[in-house]
């Protein structure tokens, strides 16, 4: 599934049981960071009979294989990460129109952000959303928006969603991940900025510097 927003930014959206039984033919063209990520979690997931984690496995090797298919990175050396641990595109294999990415997954999800500038990208289930822990980074005038919904509908799951993935989305934009913080002048700077899509009862951000 492709999903553009202009010519400068494609979102490329993929499930997990596209590569079911196809793992070993994958492998070989992912780099060995997300390989290992892939091996560690699922040897895990089956010594302990866990089907989370071994969906989380899943995810990490579609995520390496989508950029191979969509950049064509296959090695570690065509990566590097910041001091936060985002991975970016090494100098010397960017390209004008596919200079940065973002990656962001969540239950049968991947998504891939390819943009030809920073660009930031979350994808969250709305039926998961806590109240609770998200109102610890709305602002009152979020929290007053909400007020406008019935607590606990659709609507209001998929509002909380919103302003989740808006948030997570920034932060990996600026490239802090939740390491870091964001003050109320960078998220009002980047806000404007930020698109989303409903995909089932998922919801995407997606925001560009």
């Amino acid at each position: 599934m492709v999903w553009k927003i202009n010519n400068n930014c494609q979102i490329f959206i993929e499930k997990t049981d596209s590569i079911a039984g196809r793992q070993k033919e994958i492998i070989p063209h992912v780099s060995a960071y997300y390989v290992d990520k892939y091996t560690t979690i699922s040897e895990k997931g089956v010594k302990t009979g866990s089907n989370r984690l071994c969906g989380t496995a899943n995810q990490e090797l579609l995520a390496g294989y989508m950029i191979f298919k969509y950049l064509g990175i296959s090695s570690d050396e065509q990566l590097v990460r910041n001091e936060h641990g985002k991975p970016e595109i090494a100098a010397g294999y960017k390209n004008e129109s596919a200079a940065f990415f973002n990656l962001a997954h969540s239950g049968p999800y991947v998504v891939l952000v390819i943009s030809d500038r920073p660009v930031g990208v979350d994808i969250e289930h709305t039926k998961r959303m806590s109240y609770k822990v998200a109102k610890r980074i709305m602002r009152k005038a979020q929290l007053d928006r909400l007020e406008g919904f019935e607590n606990e509908s659709d609507a209001f799951q998929i509002e909380l969603a919103k302003y989740w993935t808006q948030y997570e989305a920034i932060m990996k934009l600026v490239g802090t991940g939740f390491s870091g913080e964001l003050d109320d002048r960078t998220m009002e700077a980047y806000e404007k900025r930020v698109v989303f899509r409903e995909l089932e009862d998922y919801v995407i951000a997606v925001v560009t510097k």
